[in-house]
Order: structure tokens, then C-alpha cells, then sequence
């Protein structure tokens, strides 16, 4: 297993296109999420000295939804190079083993998910905190539960849609399937919201966005996205197993 991460690892950062992309996506997710957070005024019609410091945090925040979205499409690309340029045949040669392939890839891109999630939050956090200086505002500080626990739900997001995504470009074999699949599950809670309240109270909880929503403590008391800690873990949890398991099936079954 030791050698399967070890050439995985080699595959993404030993080519100059995924080590540019990655420093494009931190870039340019800190830059959108700095703009959100300076244009209130435009975007909120509220001055950025009328906010609290939550809502500058949060405002800013917004710009690891980019680094999700631009990490879904890496992953998605990534994996599913070896399908299209047909080198998933050697691979196999070296790795028949088929479980002991796919958790590698996974192992990989959740240290990489991990390490661009921690990346994106603290850098966030610390342009927050100028934002806050810059305006004259209080700062934004970590003792504060309620901040601990948005940072730790935003944590999260890119994770999870990471791992999701490898999972679903194995069930696939394209990088369009794993990018649709990924994404529809990501703005689906979007399109749950306009039907009847009876329709969302079934299925907005049980979607990996509310879980999300709910973990970072962005849900009201009354939404239907939230649920407790416990059970808005599990549902991620199961949403990762789940899609793992039919995307392991499905890729021991397929001859290339």
C-alpha cells in the first residue's frame, strides 16, 4: 500500500500542470473570497462596518466553495486521465489488485483534500483578520465557539467533495461523470429548497450540503437542513461509504 501512495503521490506533484493548477486554485478562491468580503455594500447593499465580525468571516469564507468546485474538477481529471489515455492497463499490470488501487487514489487525494482545506481556511482567517484591522473592527478570534465551529464545517467541505469525486470518476471512468455527479450533489439542496416544505422536511437532511450547513453552524433553529452533530457526521460518512463501495464494484467488474 506503501508503494501504490508513493506512485500516486509521484502522478499528481511531479507534473508542473497539477502543482500550477493547485497554487491557481488557493489563489484565486482567497481572491474571490477577499472581494466578497470587501464589496458588502455592492453584493449586501450593507456597509462592511455594519456587519459583524461572524458575517465578515463568513462573507470571505465563501471563497473555499470556489476551492471545492475548482478541486472537484482536479480530482475528477486526474483519475480520469489513466481511463482515457488507456495507462490504466499498466497500472493494473503493476497493482491487480483493485481495492488496494482505488484506496490508494483515495488515500492520496484526502491527505491533498486535507492539506488545501487547512491552506484555504487559514489563509482565509488571516485575510479576515486584515479586513477587520483595516476597517477598524474587532478581530475575529478562535476562542469564540461560534467561529471554532464555522472554520470547522468549512473544513470539511472541500474534503468531502474531494473524496466524493473519486468515488464517482471510478463509478464513471470520465472525468464528466465524476465532475456532474459531484456538482449535482453539491447545488442539488438548491433545487430541493423550491418545492413544498413537506418535500424538503424528506430529503434536505439527509444531504451531505445540509450536514455541511449544519456542522459549520450556518442552519436556523428552524430550516430544515439541520440536524445534530452526531447525525450530520454519519450522513457524510455514509454518503462516502456508500458511493465507495458501488464505485469498487463497478470498477472490479469492468473490463478495459
Amino acid at each position: 500500500m506503501r508503494n501504490i501512495i508513493q506512485a500516486e503521490y509521484k502522478k499528481i506533484f511531479f507534473i508542473r500542470f497539477s502543482k500550477m493548477y493547485l497554487l491557481f486554485t488557493i489563489g484565486i478562491s482567497l481572491a474571490l473570497g477577499f472581494i466578497f468580503a470587501v464589496t458588502t455594500n455592492v453584493t449586501q447593499g450593507t456597509a462592511i462596518t455594519d456587519l459583524s465580525v461572524m458575517e465578515v468571516v463568513s462573507a470571505n469564507m465563501l471563497g473555499v466553495d470556489l476551492a471545492s468546485i475548482l478541486l472537484i474538477v482536479f480530482t475528477a481529471l486526474t483519475i480520469s486521465k489513466e481511463f482515457t489515455a488507456e495507462t490504466i492497463y499498466t497500472t493494473l499490470a503493476v497493482v491487480p489488485n483493485r481495492k488496494q488501487l482505488f484506496l490508494g487514489k483515495y488515500i492520496i487525494f484526502f491527505l491533498l483534500s486535507i492539506t488545501v482545506s487547512i491552506l484555504m481556511a487559514a489563509l482565509t482567517y488571516l485575510s479576515s483578520q486584515l479586513i477587520l484591522m483595516a476597517n477598524n473592527m474587532p478581530l475575529a478570534s478562535l476562542a469564540d465557539t461560534d467561529i471554532q465551529q464555522f472554520v470547522l464545517g468549512v473544513l470539511l467541505m472541500p474534503i468531502f467533495y474531494c473524496l466524493l469525486t473519486v468515488a464517482a470518476t471510478f463509478l464513471f471512468k470520465s472525468s464528466g461523470g465524476g465532475i456532474a455527479f459531484s456538482i449535482i450533489i453539491l447545488a442539488i439542496p438548491a433545487l430541493i429548497s423550491m418545492f413544498p416544505g413537506a418535500i424538503q422536511q424528506v430529503l434536505l437532511p439527509v444531504m451531505p450540503q445540509s450536514a455541511i450547513h449544519s456542522l459549520s453552524g450556518t442552519t436556523g433553529a428552524e430550516s430544515f437542513e439541520t440536524t445534530a452533530a452526531f447525525t450530520s457526521v454519519s450522513i457524510l460518512i455514509l454518503w462516502l461509504v456508500i458511493t465507495s463501495i458501488i464505485a469498487v464494484l463497478s470498477f472490479q467488474k469492468k473490463d478495459f
